[in-house]
């Protein structure tokens, strides 16, 4: 079914208070998108950023797709 099948997503659970759970539903709603995409697209950044990968230009970020 999948080419690569490491790249299977599995449910993992995010522990959010009220606060930030607003937050991330509200981004989602104003993105058009499912907020499992805003988490993964926030917690790959953020680890890109930390880990100093540059993948500027390689994909797309939800972001540029509502633009």
């Amino acid at each position: 079914m999948y080419q690569d099948p490491k790249r299977v997503r599995t449910k993992k659970t995010v522990y959010l208070d009220q606060y930030e759970e607003g937050v991330i539903i509200a981004l989602a709603n104003y993105l058009g998108v499912p907020k499992a995409e805003v988490m993964r697209e926030m917690m790959m950044k953020e680890a890109r950023e930390v880990l100093g990968v540059d993948l500027a230009g390689l994909t797309p970020s939800i972001t540029d797709q509502a633009s």
